[in-house]
C-alpha cells in the first residue's frame, strides 16, 4: 500500500486509464495517466531548472484544467507545495489573490495567461515555457511532508490556508473511496472547481488513487450550459458525480431539458455539499431528472472541509436522506434538543450521515466538555485526514489543531441515531454562495455614517417556507431608516443581499457577555419576528427610479447579483460598481440569450457593461 499521494501517482506511470478535460474555451481532449505522468515530469524539470526545490511554494493561476492538473503533480513529484487558486480576473479576485500572496513566504506564481506579468511583484513563471524541459528528478516525500495548501474562499481578512500533507491527500482519496463498489471500475465526472477541496479531492484524487477514468468539466461550461452536465454524464457513462447546492439550484432555475438521448441510469452516487443542503431542491431535482433515468436517492448529502481533506461524513448508499425536526424553543449550546414530528412550530435540519472511517468526531460545549447524542454543540474532528495546521510565517501563530489533534470546525451540530447533523455556523463567519464573510466586516460597513452607539447585528437564518438561508440585520434602534441604510450599505459594498431588517428591544447576550447570534437566528427561524412592524422586507421595499427597458434589464442584474434594484442606476457598471465577475456575466448573458432568443457577441458586450450601454446593445440585436 502506498504511503502517500506521491507514491500513488507514481504507480500510474504505465497506466492506460484516461483523464478527459473539457476546457473553458470548449476544447475537449483525452490523455492517459501515463501521458499525464510524463508531462508532469517535464514541468518538474522546468521548475527545477528555475531553482525551485522541495518545499517551494507554488501558486497556480491557470485557466486550463489540464495545466492545473499537470502542474499540481509536477509539484508533488518534486516535493513542492502547490496551492490552486481561482483566476484573478476582476478587482475582487485580484484583491483575494494579493491577500494570499501576502500570507505566503516567497511564493512563485505559475500562469498560462498572457499579460499578467505586470500585475504582481512576486516571481512569475509561464506554464507553456515549463513544458519544454527534459524530465526532472523526483524528490521523495515523507508521509508528514506538506502536499498542498488549500485556501478557504475569500473574506477581506487574511485568508487561511490549510496545510494538507501528502499523507492527508492519500487519506482523503481513500476515505472518499468508501462508496466504490467491489470489482467495479467507477467512472468519475465533475464540473466542480479544482480550487475547492470538494472538486479536487472528491473527483480527481479518488480516481487517481483507484486508477479509475475521470472526466473534468470546466465550471464555466457548467455555468454557461448547466444541462451539459447531464449530457456529459450520459456520454461518459459516469457512475459517480457531485454538485454544490448552488449548481443544482441553477439547473432548476434554467430548467432541466428533457432529452431522449440522455441516459442517467449509470449514475449511482451524486454527493451534494454546500453551506446548507435544502431538501426541497434535492427532491425537486431528482423528480425532474427521473424521466432521464436518474434513480431516487442518488443525491447524497455530505459534509467536509478544506481542513479535513474534504470528507467527514456522508449519506451511505442505499439510504434516503434523513431529516431531524425539533422544537425551536430552548435551543442553546450545551442543551438537549427536543425532537418531534414536523409541524409549524418545529425547526428541521438534514443530516449529513455517518462518519468516514478515517476520522472521529465529538460534540463539545463551550467549556470543551464532550456532549451526549442529541445535545447541540461545536463539532470537533480528529483523524488522519485532518490538516497539520494553518500555514503561517509566524511559528507562534496558533495552528488550528490542538495538542491532542482536535480541530474545532466552528460548526454547530449534534449526533442522533449515529448520524451527524450540522445545525449551522457558530463562529463569526457566514457563508454566502460558497464564499466566507466576517460578520464584523459587514457590520462595520453597515454602521458607516451612523451613530457610534448604533447596534447592527448580521445573522444568517433559514426561511421557514423555502428552507433558504437569508441574511437578517437586527438592531435595537427605534428608527427603521437605520436598518434600511445599514442593509443598503452592505448590499452595495459587498454585493450580497440583506433580506430583512428586524427591530428588537434588546440585543441578547451569552453568559460571557458576547452577542448571542444563535438566539437571534433561532428566533428568526422560529417565526418570532414575522410581524411587519418588527421585520422590514428590504428586497420587496426597495424602489427604483428606472423604468421601461432599463427597469427590465436592472431586474435581470439584480437577480444575478442578488442585490436590490434600488442600487442600480443607468450608469452602474456591472463589474466595477456592482461587483459582478466573469461567472455572473456569463450567467447573465445566458439568461438574456434565452429570454430574447438572440446571440450576444461576447467581445462586444465586454465594452457595454453599464446598464445603459448593455440595454441599448441588447435592443439592437
Amino acid at each position: 500500500m502506498p504511503m502517500n499521494i506521491q507514491d500513488s501517482f507514481c504507480k500510474l506511470k504505465n497506466s492506460a486509464v484516461t483523464i478527459t478535460y473539457w476546457e473553458a474555451d470548449g476544447q475537449e481532449f483525452t490523455q492517459t495517466y501515463t501521458t499525464l505522468y510524463k508531462n508532469a515530469m517535464k514541468v518538474l524539470g522546468g521548475l527545477q531548472s528555475h531553482g525551485l526545490k522541495k518545499g517551494s511554494l507554488l501558486v497556480l493561476q491557470l485557466n486550463s484544467l489540464q495545466a492545473q492538473i499537470t502542474c499540481f503533480w509536477a509539484g508533488i513529484l518534486g516535493g513542492m507545495v502547490p496551492a490552486i487558486l481561482p483566476l484573478a480576473q476582476d478587482d475582487k479576485s485580484r484583491a483575494y489573490l494579493q491577500s494570499v500572496l501576502a500570507v505566503l513566504d516567497n511564493p512563485v506564481i505559475i500562469s498560462d495567461l498572457e499579460g499578467v506579468t505586470s500585475l504582481f511583484e512576486n516571481r512569475l513563471l509561464m506554464y507553456r515555457a515549463l513544458t519544454e524541459f527534459t524530465p526532472g528528478v523526483i524528490c521523495k516525500s515523507d508521509d508528514s511532508d506538506p502536499g498542498m495548501i488549500q485556501f478557504t474562499s475569500g473574506t477581506c481578512a487574511a485568508p487561511k490556508g490549510a496545510i494538507l500533507t501528502v499523507g492527508n491527500l492519500l487519506e482523503g482519496g481513500i476515505a472518499s473511496s468508501i462508496i466504490v463498489r467491489k470489482n467495479v471500475a467507477e467512472r468519475y465526472l465533475s464540473w466542480l472547481p479544482l480550487s475547492h477541496c470538494f472538486g479536487f479531492v472528491g473527483y480527481h484524487l479518488v480516481p487517481i488513487v483507484n486508477n479509475f477514468p475521470q472526466y473534468l468539466m470546466s465550471p464555466l461550461q457548467f455555468v454557461k450550459h448547466p444541462n451539459a452536465w447531464l449530457e456529459k454524464l450520459s456520454q461518459f457513462s459516469a457512475t459517480v458525480t457531485g454538485a454544490a447546492l448552488f449548481g443544482l439550484e441553477l439547473l432548476l432555475k434554467v430548467g432541466l431539458k428533457p432529452n431522449r438521448d440522455v441516459d442517467l441510469s449509470t449514475v449511482y452516487i451524486c454527493f451534494c455539499g454546500g453551506e446548507d443542503v435544502n431538501p426541497l431542491s434535492l427532491t425537486s431535482f431528482e423528480s425532474q431528472a427521473a424521466p432521464m433515468g436518474w434513480a431516487k436517492d442518488t443525491l447524497k448529502p455530505a459534509y467536509g472541509l478544506s481542513e479535513t481533506t474534504m470528507g467527514v461524513a456522508y449519506t451511505p448508499y442505499g439510504r434516503s436522506f434523513q431529516m431531524d425536526y425539533f422544537l425551536g424553543s430552548g435551543i442553546a449550546i450545551g442543551n438537549k434538543l427536543f425532537f418531534c414530528d414536523p409541524d409549524d412550530d418545529t425547526i428541521g435540519r438534514m443530516s449529513v450521515g455517518i462518519l468516514d472511517e478515517c476520522n472521529e468526531v465529538v460534540i463539545k460545549d463551550l467549556d470543551d466538555q464532550i456532549l451526549d447524542p442529541e445535545y447541540l454543540g461545536l463539532i470537533h474532528i480528529r483523524g488522519s485526514n485532518v490538516m497539520s495546521g494553518y500555514y503561517s510565517k509566524d511559528p507562534h501563530e496558533p495552528s488550528g489543531v490542538d495538542e491532542n489533534g482536535w480541530f474545532n470546525t466552528g460548526d454547530l451540530g449534534f449526533f442522533r441515531k449515529g448520524w451527524l447533523n450540522v445545525f449551522g455556523r457558530y463562529k463569526d463567519i457566514i457563508i454566502v454562495n460558497g464564499e466566507n464573510y466576517l460578520v464584523s466586516d459587514l457590520e462595520k460597513t453597515a454602521k458607516q455614517g451612523l451613530s457610534e452607539n448604533t447596534n447592527l447585528i448580521v445573522v444568517q437564518g433559514r426561511d421557514r417556507s423555502t428552507q433558504e438561508n437569508k441574511l437578517i440585520l437586527f438592531s435595537d434602534s427605534k428608527d427603521p431608516e437605520t436598518l434600511t441604510k445599514g442593509g443598503q450599505a452592505i448590499s452595495s459594498t459587498w454585493q450580497i443581499p440583506i433580506a430583512w431588517g428586524v427591530m428588537i428591544d434588546e440585543i441578547p447576550k451569552t453568559p460571557s457577555g458576547k452577542i448571542n447570534r444563535l438566539a437571534l437566528a433561532v428566533a428568526w427561524e422560529n417565526g418570532d419576528y414575522n410581524h411587519y412592524d418588527l421585520a422590514i422586507p428590504f428586497t420587496s421595499n426597495a424602489t427604483s427610479t428606472l423604468d421601461g427597458a432599463y427597469q427590465e434589464m436592472a431586474e435581470y442584474w439584480a437577480e444575478i447579483l442578488k442585490i436590490p434594484t434600488a442600487l442600480i442606476s443607468p450608469e452602474s457598471h456591472f463589474i466595477f460598481d456592482l461587483g459582478g465577475d466573469s461567472l455572473s456575466l456569463i450567467d447573465l448573458l445566458n439568461r438574456l440569450e434565452q429570454t430574447y432568443s438572440i446571440k450576444v457577441n461576447t467581445d462586444q458586450i465586454r465594452n457595454q457593461l453599464t446598464l445603459q450601454e448593455m440595454t441599448h446593445y441588447i435592443q439592437t440585436l
